[in-house]
């Protein structure tokens, strides 16, 4: 089930290099949440033959069953910001590093917040004024 979980995130995603150890974290969170949902959802995939057009057949499971098309909005973000929403509505956050790795960083080529890899100011073409200190 989990090789058919990394497979499917793949093509929601659209990302060919996702992580094998995230697979397994997230497969782990999202089942908990939505046991039975997720199983149908893997498995509704598992079955679409492997050739030309998976797609394009997943959007038409998807389009044909608002519990499965559910359940993919989770599993898609679940990858990019680590977090989800439980069926209860409460969100399930992912581990720090679990956020760091989202997907939406490098889409908005943008470091995840609260893990920036340099001192305050970085990112700025200039050293960030000081309070007190002025350019002369």
């Amino acid at each position: 089930m989990a090789s058919d979980f990394l497979g499917l995130s793949r093509v929601l995603t659209g990302e060919e290099g996702l992580d094998e150890g995230l697979a397994g974290q997230y497969f782990d969170r999202l089942h908990a949440a939505y046991p039975s949902e997720l199983d149908s959802l893997v498995a509704a995939f598992a079955a679409i033959p492997a050739q030309l057009g998976v797609a394009a057949r997943l959007k038409e499971l998807l389009d044909a069953d608002p519990r499965l098309a559910k359940i993919a909005r989770q599993v898609i973000t679940v990858w990019f910001t680590s977090q989800f929403t439980r069926s209860d509505g409460r969100p399930d956050v992912g581990t720090a590093e679990q956020w760091k790795s989202g997907l939406l960083w490098p889409v908005i080529h943008a470091p995840a917040p609260a893990s920036v890899p340099g001192p305050y100011g970085y990112w700025a073409d200039r050293p960030v004024e000081r309070q007190g200190e002025r350019e002369g």
